[in-house]
C-alpha cells in the first residue's frame, strides 16, 4: 500500500523556500521599521507575516524531519512535530494579537505621532513580495492540475477512476491547501494594503488615529485562523476523528463487506494532517475466511476513504458493550 503522503516534488519546494526567504526579509524590514517609528498597523501586518513565516517554515521542517524513520519509542514516526509546531506557532500569534488589541486600544485615546514615509515605502514592498508569493504559489498549483484545459476534464475524470474515492478526496484536499496558502497570501497583500492607506492618510492628513485603527482591524482579522489553526491542532493532539472522514460511513462499508456480522470499537484518528488511522473489531461467520475478509476491508478503507493504515481485529463473538 502506498502512503498517503506524497513526496514534494523538487519544483514545490524550490518554490515553497523562495517564498519563505522573500517573506522572511518583508517580516524582518517590516519588524525594524516598527522599532523604528512605533507603527502599531505595520506591527500587526508583521503579525501576519510571521504566521505566513511559520507555516512555511513549518511546511518544510515537516518535509525534512518527518522523513526520519520511525522507532521502538515513536512507532509512528515524527509526524506529529508539524502539530506541535502549527500549535506553539498559533499560541504565540494569539497573545501578538492580544497585546495588538491592548495598545491599539490604549493608543485610541493619545495616538502618537508616526513617522508615515519609512511605513509606506515597507508596507509597499511587502505588497510586491505578496504578489510575487501569490504568484509562485498559483503556478506550482497550475502545474498540479495539468498542462491545458482541454486536457483537465479528461484528466480528472481518469484520476478518478483509477483512485477511486479515497484518492480523489485526498487530491482534492491537496488542491483545498495549496488554495488555503494562496488566499492567505492574499489576505496579507490586503494587510499591506490596508497598512499604505493607513501610512498615505497619516502622511497627508496627520489623522495619527488610523495607525491604531487600522492595527485593531489587521489584529482582529488575523484571530480567527489563528484560532482554527489552534482548534485542528488541539482535535488532532487529542486524536479526534478526521472532520472530512464519516465515522458511520465507514461502519456501514464495512459491513457491506459478505461475511461481516458487526463492527464494534472503531475508532478513527489523524497522525497529523492529511494522514489518517484506524481500529477496529470486526464480526464474522466464517473464520476460515478471515484473511479474504481482512484483505477486503484494507482495500475498502483505502480506495473509499485514502485510510491505509488500519489495525483490524477478526472475531467470531463479541459483547455488544463498548460500540463505537
Amino acid at each position: 500500500m502506498t502512503n498517503i503522503r506524497e513526496k514534494p516534488s523538487t519544483q514545490q519546494t524550490l518554490r515553497l523556500k523562495t517564498v519563505l526567504w522573500l517573506s522572511s526579509f518583508y517580516l524582518a524590514a517590516a519588524l525594524i521599521t516598527v522599532l523604528l517609528t512605533g507603527s502599531l498597523a505595520l506591527l500587526s501586518e508583521a503579525g501576519h507575516m510571521l504566521a505566513d513565516v511559520g507555516g512555511f517554515a513549518l511546511a518544510l521542517f515537516a518535509i525534512n524531519y518527518t522523513r526520519k524513520p520511525a522507532t521502538t519509542q515513536r512507532t509512528y514516526g515524527f509526524y506529529r512535530m508539524e502539530i506541535l509546531a502549527s500549535l506553539v506557532n498559533s499560541v504565540v500569534l494569539v497573545l501578538l494579537s492580544a497585546y495588538i488589541l491592548y495598545e491599539g486600544f490604549r493608543r485610541i485615546f493619545e495616538p502618537p505621532e508616526i513617522q508615515s514615509l519609512p511605513i509606506i515605502i515597507v508596507a509597499a514592498i511587502g505588497l510586491t513580495v505578496n504578489f510575487i508569493g501569490m504568484r509562485l504559489l498559483s503556478s506550482g498549483d497550475e502545474e498540479g492540475g495539468g498542462q491545458s484545459h482541454a486536457h483537465d476534464g479528461n484528466h480528472k475524470n481518469k484520476q478518478k477512476k483509477e483512485l477511486g474515492r479515497g484518492g480523489v478526496e485526498k487530491h482534492e484536499q491537496e488542491s483545498l491547501n495549496v488554495k488555503a496558502v494562496y488566499l492567505e497570501t492574499l489576505s496579507d497583500a490586503i494587510g499591506a494594503a490596508g497598512v499604505i492607506i493607513a501610512g498615505i492618510v497619516m502622511l497627508t492628513t496627520k489623522f495619527y488615529l488610523a495607525d491604531p485603527l487600522i492595527s485593531i482591524g489587521l489584529a482582529l482579522f488575523m484571530l480567527p485562523r489563528t484560532w482554527s489553526i489552534i482548534k485542528k491542532a488541539i482535535h488532532i493532539l487529542m486524536e479526534g476523528s478526521p472532520s472530512n472522514i464519516s465515522h458511520e460511513e465507514i461502519k456501514e462499508a464495512i459491513l457491506q463487506i459478505k461475511g461481516v456480522t458487526g463492527v464494534f470499537e472503531l475508532h478513527i484518528w489523524s497522525i497529523t494532517s492529511g494522514m489518517h488511522a484506524l481500529s477496529a473489531h470486526v464480526v464474522i461467520i466464517d473464520t476460515n475466511k478471515s484473511q479474504t475478509i481482512l484483505q477486503e476491508i484494507n482495500s475498502t478503507l483505502e480506495k473509499k476513504f485514502g485510510i491505509t493504515h488500519a489495525t483490524i481485529q477478526i472475531e467470531k463473538y463479541h459483547s455488544e458493550s463498548g460500540r463505537f
